[in-house]
């Protein structure tokens, strides 16, 4: 259904053209737009931010070999 349009207010031939050009162009490029179906939004960063990371593993204390001259904690070992 095409829709009636008039235009007044002194417009010639010429402006009356251009505008019902851009009118009908308004409307075809709203009904395109409307054929495609919209996108789904993507995640934010507060979403993507909240995600489960890799954790890493957890210090785990071990002796240290000590250099010679020097001990480790209570190791009273003479060089």
């Amino acid at each position: 259904m095409t829709p009636e349009i008039e235009v007044v207010g002194g417009a010639g031939p010429m402006e009356t053209a251009a505008i019902l050009a851009a009118v009908t162009r308004l409307v075809e490029e709203e009904a395109a737009a409307q054929a495609v179906p919209p996108e789904r939004p993507g995640r934010g960063l507060w979403v993507l931010s909240g995600r489960p990371r890799p954790v890493q593993a957890p210090f785990a204390a071990r002796p240290t070999p000590a250099a010679p001259g020097w001990s480790v904690g209570s190791d009273e070992t003479e060089v």
